[in-house]
């Protein structure tokens, strides 16, 4: 399979293409040629390549916002909204542990043993991870385990990857800038996106992501 059609296929698949998670997808798409030809294929599709920022990760959005694809939107950030629910929590707890002023962004190492050790000695934020509902955990697994359990969920996620030859370490992928758009439209049009009408284009979408 040539490097073109290993992209498109994972593009296809939902699939967040930045310098963390996809190396070498990413290097080829930022090459205008290649770029190029990816954007008039899933243009046959009815889809554009697009990004959040100039650095930003790629993936695919509809072309064309017509009604129907609208209410898809509308349903998707309703499940968005409930399927991130334990996202939240854990990247905030994240944060904390990295630092009052850290920001998550594409690229940051986030090593376990560091993190488990800031919440050990920080009561408030050891009492924040101990609530976090995480599934297949016992309710009385210490703050370690929880933490483990955090970083495996945002690589189950898509949101970050293990750095390589180190099991202890990981890397936020470009996902994580899409979740926040993601968050702040939900923010935004709460009421919109319960309601059962279509929601009108102009009224609920996400911040502007230009074409490459």
């Amino acid at each position: 399979m040539s490097k073109l059609a290993s992209t498109l296929k994972s593009l296809l698949a939902g699939e967040f293409i930045c310098p963390v998670a996809h190396p070498a997808s990413y290097d080829m798409l930022i090459e205008e040629e290649h770029r190029a030809a990816a954007e008039a294929w899933v243009g046959q599709l009815g889809l554009r390549l697009v990004r959040l920022s100039e650095e930003g990760a790629f993936f695919l959005a509809p072309e064309v916002a017509d009604a129907e694809a609208r209410s898809a939107v509308r349903d998707s950030l309703r499940n968005v909204r409930a399927t991130l629910s334990p996202v939240v929590p854990v990247l905030e707890a994240i944060r904390q542990a990295q630092g009052q002023d850290a920001h998550l962004q594409p690229g940051l190492t986030l090593w376990e043993s560091e993190l488990a050790e800031r919440v050990r000695l920080t009561p408030a934020l050891e009492q924040q991870v101990m609530e976090l509902a995480l599934s297949g955990l016992r309710l009385d697994a210490s703050s370690n385990d929880r933490m483990s359990r955090m970083l495996e969920f945002l690589v189950k996620e898509r949101y970050a990857v293990p750095v390589p030859n180190d099991s202890r370490g990981y890397k936020l992928t470009g996902k994580i800038e899409f979740l926040y758009a993601v968050l702040d439209v939900i923010a935004e049009n709460t009421e919109l996106i319960s309601d059962a009408s279509v929601v009108d284009q102009e009224q609920m979408r996400l911040p502007e992501a230009g074409k490459e």
